[in-house]
């Protein structure tokens, strides 16, 4: 069963961050606590870690702004 990776939510006003760079192509295996993404907000800049070792499959794009909660890959 696939892991979905999310927007997290970061402080209490962040709704909405940009996904600056992926860590890791389509295919890649990772390792659960690693640093897999990056995110910006309106005043930080977070390394998002994987919640799950697996083959990482993203669908978010670099440069986009999600909200909260988005959808933006799995890791299978």
């Amino acid at each position: 069963m696939a892991t979905e990776i999310r927007i997290p939510k970061l402080g209490m006003s962040a709704t909405e961050m940009t996904l600056l760079e992926w860590m890791f192509g389509d295919g890649d295996q990772v390792t659960e606590g690693e640093v897999i993404y990056t995110v910006e907000t309106d005043k930080t800049t977070a390394e998002i870690e994987a919640q799950a070792s697996g083959i990482i499959r993203p669908t978010g794009e670099e440069g986009a702004v999600y909200q909260v909660g988005d959808l933006i890959g799995t890791i299978e």
